[in-house]
């Protein structure tokens, strides 16, 4: 049998056929896999850091001293969560923290650094969208490791403009 020859039988538009009919026929709740994302990714090619703290204060002071100086800050700070950043947009990030026991506080806030250029973001707000652990295949890690995504909210001009200045300089395109 020629299913080709069928196919000519019936009047076929091709533009139709490009056409994916698998939206329509699938629950939308239920298709997990389509990336749904508003913004770009990129990766961040810089040792940048995400700083979630008691907030809003006034920030992180460096007093000098180039790491040393930012490490002493940060301590000083009380994060809550502190870790290098994995991926970034401009609707959120994702970074990898050694997990502790966390202190309940309704009013975090959001700061990113990078330590060789002195480059500082403070006080963003934002929602959690996951935080889960890590699994460490190796087995030599003693520290249990979790990876937190969070999406920004309510952010203000400047910080929209710091923010892009941090991606465009900071980091790589991610496809």
């Amino acid at each position: 049998m020629n299913y080709a020859n069928e196919l000519s039988e019936f009047d076929y538009d091709l533009a139709s056929a490009s056409r994916s009919r698998l939206p329509e026929l699938i629950d939308k709740k239920t298709v997990s896999s389509v990336d749904q994302r508003a913004h770009p990714r990129f990766m961040v090619n810089k040792d940048a850091f995400a700083v979630i703290r008691p907030g809003p204060s006034e920030g992180i002071r460096v007093a000098g001293g180039g790491m040393a100086g930012i490490a002493c800050a940060v301590y000083r700070s009380k994060p809550v969560r502190f870790g290098r950043i994995n991926t970034i947009s401009m609707g959120g990030l994702s970074f990898r923290y050694i997990a502790r026991e966390e202190r309940s506080d309704p009013s975090l806030v959001l700061d990113i650094l990078v330590a060789e250029s002195g480059f500082y973001l403070e006080n963003l707000t934002f929602k959690n969208i996951s935080d889960v652990e890590i699994d460490d295949d190796l087995g030599i890690n003693s520290f249990k490791m979790r990876s937190n995504r969070v999406q920004f909210e309510g952010l203000e001009p400047a910080a929209i403009m710091k923010l892009k200045y941090f991606i465009e300089n900071y980091t790589v395109f991610v496809a």
